[in-house]
């Protein structure tokens, strides 16, 4: 199971806000990676937020055992994407399509296996507690062995309850659906967006295994939410948690910068007499 996250910095405003170019981008991604989708695009225009500059757009695809998540930040001029899926894709082209779309010029992306501990990751990735004026925020991912009958109804309610237990705010209610009665590793996934992230469960029927994703674009403590999944599931949770946003620093020392230039007509104006 390949988990990559992708942070692309100094892109296009005016693609990032584009809520039918982001629908288009998610849709080019299942059809051209080969993907199994169980449900069309879901987009959510995120538009009050107290800082305009998080203002942006927020979406997914649910996969056959993972998901695509797209959230944008367009005065900002990044985004953040997750691809999770339980197969083969082509991260190359996966970063083509993203590139080509939104037109960053900067990225950083982090590939991770979620079936065991993956000890190639970086320990620059690794969440050491984070700094506000550096990293963007934190994602935890978790996998939990022997899961017991997980319905739709309890992922359903976990994923109701938990922005409040993390204090995160949710922008819509839990998203949850299973793959096709057909499929040879049926999975249940559901998703709910909290301001400008998300938290996303996949539970494996015939596995038994549960994976969980939590991505804040704020500060946050991790223990609340590896707390909860072991006051339903027990101890035995492997987890870790990563940094995302590292070079968030560059769209805070650019904010300046960019209103600068956005402003510098009034420095021909002259004074009035």
């Amino acid at each position: 199971m390949i988990h990559v996250m992708l942070d692309g910095y100094q892109g296009n405003e005016t693609r990032l806000d584009d809520i039918k170019a982001v629908n288009s981008v998610l849709n080019q991604i299942v059809a051209s990676l080969g993907l199994q989708s169980v449900m069309p695009p879901f987009l959510l225009p995120y538009y009050y937020a107290s800082d305009s500059e998080d203002d942006g757009i927020s979406a997914f695809v649910i996969l056959a055992g993972g998901h695509i998540t797209i959230h944008t930040f367009p005065r900002r001029g990044c985004l953040f994407v997750d691809l999770l899926y339980d197969g083969y894709f082509d991260i190359n082209r996966l970063r083509m399509i993203l590139s080509g779309n939104f037109l960053y010029t900067d990225e950083k992306v982090v590939r991770t296996e979620r079936r065991f501990t993956d000890v190639a990751l970086s320990e620059n990735d690794i969440w050491r507690g984070g700094e506000a004026n550096h990293d963007f925020g934190p994602h935890i991912i978790a996998r939990i062995d022997n899961v017991d009958s997980l319905s739709f109804e309890n992922i359903f309610d976990m994923l109701d309850v938990l922005p409040g237990k993390i204090n995160m705010l949710p922008i819509c209610r839990p998203y949850v659906i299973k793959t096709s009665r057909s499929s040879p590793l049926p999975y249940i996934s559901g998703v709910v967006l909290i301001a400008q992230s998300h938290i996303a469960f996949h539970y494996s029927v015939k596995e038994k295994v549960l994976f969980c994703d939590l991505f804040s674009c704020s500060f946050y403590k991790s223990e609340m939410f590896i707390s909860y999944l072991e006051e339903k599931f027990g101890n035995n949770i492997e987890h870790i948690t990563l940094i995302r946003g590292s070079k968030h620093d560059k769209q805070i020392t650019d904010k300046a910068r960019r209103r600068a230039i956005m402003g510098n007509w009034m420095n021909n104006i002259g004074e009035v007499k």
